[in-house]
Formats: C-alpha cells, structure tokens, sequence
C-alpha cells in the first residue's frame, strides 16, 4: 500500500503557521523555530514536531532552503517556505483515507477518486451496513426489557415526535421489506477493494423517481442540514479572531493543497437547481465529502467536525424517510393544504385504530410494520408518530363501540380527518380539484410575497440615498464614529403547542435560512423551516413534473418532518442562527442516551448540569480577571500623563510643580483668571 502523503492535514497547517508565524516577525524559518511552534500548539515532543516538519516537506507541502545565518560564522542552516503553487500535483486520487481523514498507507479504490485505510475498512463496512437500512422502527425494546407481546404497559409503546425524531445507532433496528411486505436477507456482500460509497452504489435504493421529482425533494434535505456548517468550509464556527497571516486568500490556497474533490453546500444547490442527481447515494456521497473536507481542515476533535456529525445524521434520517414514502415526505413539506396528511399516497397506507398509553384508540396511517410492531402515525393534532406492539393495533373497520372511546372534540377532529382521507382515495376529481385550489392560492401568495419585497426592498433603497444626499448637502463629518452605524438585526424564533394529540410533542428548532436574495423565479432552491404555524408556503411548486394518482392525481408527497416557509418580508431584519442548538446539550443527549438506569440516568444529568455551570462560571471569572487588568492598565497610562488645568485635556506645556496646559490660550485664560496669584514656578 503506497504512502500519498505522510503527515496528517491538522499537523501540515500547524507547520504552514509556524512557517507564516516566523515570516511576520521577520526571522528565519528554520527547523528548530517550526519545532519549537509545533511543541507548543500540538503539545508534543521534539521527536515527534521534527518528524512532522519532515514528513511535511516529503509530500512537497513545504519546501526547504539553504541560508547563512546572521551570526558571526555565517552557518548554512535549513530554512522552509510554503510553495509557491496553487494547486498541487493531482493524479486522480485523494491523498487522505475517506473514513478516518488521515494520511498514511492508503488502498486507492478501484472505481472513484478515494482512498482507505486497511484498518478502516470495518468503518467503511458500517457505513454500508448503515444505507442498507431501507426501513427504520425505533427500536428502544433491548433498552426496556420487553421480549413479547405480553410486556407490561408500561413499556408497550414508544413515542416518536413528528418532528424531532433524533437518531441514534443504539436506538434502531432494521427491517428489509419486499414487495409483500416479509424481510429479506441482501446477498450483496462488501468488496474490500472498493471504498464504502462505492459499496453503496452497488444497492438498490429503493427510491426509483424521475430526476426532476428527485432533486426536487432533496432540495428539502439540503436546506435542513445546511444550517449545521458555516457556509465556507474554511471558515470557523466560533466567533474568534484569526492570526493575521489566515487571510481568506490563505484559506483557500490551503484548501486548495489539502481537498482533492471540493464540495459544499453551494456546489449541491447548484447540482439540484442543474438536476444533476439521478440516486440517492450519489447526493449522500457529496455530503459525505462534505464531512471529509471538514475533518480535513478542522480535525476530528473540532466543534466543525461534530456539527458535520449530526449534519449527516439528519441527511440519513431524511434519506430514508424519503425512500419510506415520497409522497408522505413531500406532504409534510410542501403543505400545500391544511389538511395536507389527509391527502393520500400513490401507494395507500394501512388505516388502523392504535392505542397510546393514556388515551383511547386513535385513528392511524401504518407507515411500516413487522410481525410484531406497527410503526403508525395518528390523525389529528401535530400528526405524531409511535411505534406500538401489534396488540395495540385494531382493523379500522372495527367499530368505535366495541373499542370504548370516550369523544372529545380532538378525537372527532381526528375522525374526521380520517374520513375525509377516506373520501379523497374513493374520489379522484375531489382530489384533484383540491389540489389545484390549493395550488392556484400558493402562486397567490407567491406573487403577493414577491411584490411586498420588492416594494421593501425599493423603499428602503430610497431612504438610504436620501440619507446619503442629506448628509452630503450640509456637512461631512470625516472623522465621526457615529457617521456609519451597524444595525443588529435580531431574530424572534417561534414556537408552537399542539393539544388533544395521542402522544406529547417536542419543540423542534429551527432551521434558518442563510440566502437572503430574494429569487424572482419558482425554481429557485426552496427556504424551508421545521415550524408548524403556517399552513401554505409561499413558492409556486407546478413546475415540478407530476405523476398520475389513478388517472388524475397530481403527485404530491411528505414526511415526519414538519417544515414551515419564512416570511421573506420579515426576514430582512432578523439575525441568522449558526446552527438550531448549543452543542452542550447535544453531548449531554448523546451521554443520556448511553444509560439505562434511572439513578445513573438522574446522576448523569446532575454532573451534565454541574459541569456546565462550572464552564459557565469559570468563563465569567476569566472575563472578569481579563476586565479588571485591561481596567488596570487603562488607568495606569492615564495616571503616568498630564493634564490642562484648565480645560482637562492631555498637557503639553509645563508650568509649575502641578500645572500644565494643553496650549498657549489656555494658559493665557488661566493665567490672568487665578493662576498668577499662586505660581510658583521662578521667573
């Protein structure tokens, strides 16, 4: 296995800073000063700094040059630059493992640009294993004790919020369906000497769409998960100040050096809008690249790479709701109606009643089902989801009398959503003439929207050039701090509260949108939010290809994502998120999830919590400290200067042991007011 390059990316930038860090101060960048800069920012030893300098300059990252030092000998020492050349010798492979993000000894896959570890390969067999899983039930039952049907009640359903549904390995099982619904075993075996993706392409999908219809649904994923990274990869979560030498112009020559296959955000919304993607796998390899470049750049340690994480967790999470039904995961997104759960799917769900604990039977869409448990979502309310052992579940044809429900007024909502599901599936020109009703309102809207932008945006063009006419036409302030002023915009997020639902409903966060150009066309990549209080987005979807339901029915489609279309008009004064939630509470989820027992569980939170407030105060008491010095030494300059004694300015001439002034007229009008009378300087 031949070695691409040596020394790992992280390190290769630590040794480009030192190299950018020695220039700046106007000193020789030779190997002890890299050495000595590596010890103190990677922590390691002599050893291990000079053989990453050396492994650097052997994959051509660096370049070393003879120079005579400025002693009186005049020795000849090894001085390093960076190269000079924008892009670095490509030959069709990348240079870094696809799965650890490291460099090293390296297997070239047989059929695309990556490369692999030998002992990454489980990594990449996991990775497969993971696309393999057509069809997802949250599997929480090795976590709770329950082996059959008979379990107690208490654990026999599990509740899945419709709009949170938060993935993790330990809490999924999967189930392989063929077209008459029984598991199958995949005899596709992983090949070792292809990397995972192109394993991947190797499986059926499962999602056989047109190429239209499937870019156009993953436009929903993109603008889901893009919110999760900053929108140049170069750049930093965190707010802090670069080095003087990390110009933008720097970022990208490193980028440059260290990515073989660019890929962000931006080059997939041009691959929608260009309708480049023909499978699923070929869009989860781009995010995956994504990731890749990531680590790359940040490492695997950095805040960047553990957002990328989750980023690829809700891309998984939406790809197989996507490949589950398209037409549930369009529903949900679109809503183009009210009552958009009620508009059937190509292929029909099962109707049953379900029973959550603490509430009656309930009316049901069956999204997947085992031999022994109904993944079903509930009619009514928010629409949430559950998973439930199949005791639970009863025909629909049952009648409500032998099932004991006690009404109320959400139940009924429920029913009659239900029928009205029903009658949408026995009538098709119902169905149709809804679907153009709704559609015919979304353009509406649309130019509605459109218009009160324009007219903003117009308004406020207006405002600005006669402010800046005014200000030209009386006077010019050249040296005014107050003369541009930085308007912080802030963002007011909403939130949403469902009642009389089977199940209770998590607040979900917000994805907000980072574009904000307004798009006078419809096929414009489309903004999307997870809230759920508006009922219409504001975009015109007709110029998306449609399938007939039955001879008359427009494709229409959804998922247990609940997205809601921002005010465009409002959202010229609101501050952009960096991502839906503090990467704390991600970590103490991701701790609580490990736990099974209620007092490890109750202890886990109280050191989460207590650890937390001790960061908290820790950062308070190190900005304090950091305050009351620069106070201190703010106060300390002022106290070494002089004043006027007569108008409080800084003191420029001398008068006697404590009277100064700042210029002649003031020590003029000093002088004949009072000062004459006590001088005691000798004349």
């Amino acid at each position: 296995m031949p070695i691409r390059r040596a020394a790992d990316p992280i390190t290769v930038q630590h040794v480009w800073d030192a190299i950018r860090s020695a220039v700046l101060q106007r000193q020789m960048a030779d190997s002890k000063r890299i050495i000595k800069y590596l010890q103190r920012v990677d922590n390691c030893t002599y050893a291990q700094a000079e053989l990453y300098v050396q492994q650097t300059h052997q994959d051509g990252l660096i370049v070393a040059l003879q120079k005579v030092t400025k002693t009186s000998k005049g020795d000849l020492v090894d001085s390093f630059r960076i190269p000079t050349h924008e892009v670095p010798p490509l030959d069709g492979k990348d240079w870094y493992c696809f799965e650890c993000h490291l460099a090293g000894d390296v297997t070239a896959c047989q059929q695309c640009f990556r490369v692999f570890h030998a002992d990454c390969v489980p990594n990449g067999r996991l990775k497969f294993q993971e696309y393999k899983k057509t069809n997802i039930l949250y599997d929480q039952l090795s976590k709770s004790g329950v082996k059959d049907e008979s379990t107690s009640n208490s654990v026999n359903s599990i509740n899945i919020s419709s709009d949170s549904d938060d993935l993790n390995a330990s809490e999924l099982s999967t189930y392989k369906f063929n077209n008459n619904g029984q598991m199958k075993s995949d005899a596709l075996e992983y090949d070792e000497t292809l990397c995972s993706m192109c394993n991947v392409s190797k499986l059926d999908d499962g999602c056989n769409l047109e190429k239209s219809e499937l870019n156009y649904l993953l436009k929903f994923v993109i603008h889901r998960i893009q919110s999760w990274l900053p929108h140049t990869l170069t750049h930093t979560m965190a707010q802090q100040e670069r080095p003087e030498w990390l110009t933008d112009k720097e970022l990208s020559w490193r980028a440059n050096q260290l990515f073989f296959e660019h890929r962000d955000m931006s080059v997939i919304e041009v691959n929608l809008n260009n309708e480049s993607y023909t499978k699923l796998y070929q869009f989860l390899a781009d995010v995956l690249t994504i990731q890749h470049n990531v680590a790359i750049f940040h490492g695997i340690e950095s805040q960047e790479y553990g957002a990328a994480e989750l980023m690829i967790r809700d891309c998984m999470h939406d790809l197989t709701e996507l490949k589950l039904c398209v037409d549930c995961y369009r529903h949900s997104n679109e809503k183009i109606n009210a009552k958009w759960f009620c508009l059937p799917c190509r292929v029909p769900h099962k109707l049953v009643w379900a029973k959550q604990k603490g509430y009656p039977y309930w009316p049901a869409k069956v999204i997947q089902e085992t031999s022994t448990h109904f993944d079903v979502r509930f009619f009514g309310g928010k629409y949430e989801r559950s998973l439930l052992i199949k005791s639970l579940i009863k025909p629909i044809e049952t009648p409500q009398s032998k099932l004991q429900i006690k009404t109320s007024s959400a139940f009924n909502k429920a029913v009659e959503e239900l029928r009205f599901h029903q009658r949408l599936m026995q009538n098709p020109d119902e169905l149709q003439k809804l679907i153009s009703s709704s559609k015919n309102r979304v353009r509406s809207l649309n130019k509605q929207r459109i218009s009160t932008l324009k007219k903003s945006l117009n308004s406020s063009l207006e405002v600005k050039k006669r402010n800046s006419f005014e200000m030209n036409d009386v006077y010019k302030f050249e040296d005014n701090p107050f003369g541009q002023q930085n308007l912080s915009l802030t963002h007011k997020r909403k939130s949403s509260f469902c009642e009389g639902s089977p199940v209770s409903k998590k607040n979900s966060t917000s994805s907000v949108e980072k574009n904000e150009e307004v798009h006078n066309t419809s096929d414009s990549v489309i903004h999307i939010s997870d809230g759920e209080d508006d009922e219409y987005p504001y975009y015109d979807y007709s110029s998306v290809s449609n399938t007939n339901y039955n001879g008359s029915y427009e494709q229409v489609s959804s998922s247990t994502e609940n997205y809601r279309f921002q005010d465009r008009s409002q959202e010229n004064g609101m501050q952009q998120l960096d991502h839906p939630y503090s990467d704390s509470v991600e970590k103490m989820r991701r701790r609580l999830e490990c736990v099974s027992d209620k007092k490890e569980l109750i202890k886990c939170a109280m050191d989460c919590m207590q650890s937390e407030i001790d960061q908290i105060t820790n950062n308070h008491n190190d900005h304090l400290k950091r305050l009351f010095e620069s106070h201190n030494a703010q106060i300390s300059e002022i106290k070494k200067k002089q004043w006027c004694y007569n108008c409080e300015q800084e003191a420029i001439y001398h008068c006697c042991w404590n009277t100064a002034y700042c210029s002649q007229s003031c020590q003029q009008q000093h002088w004949q007011a009072e000062h004459k009378k006590v001088c005691r300087r000798k004349r």
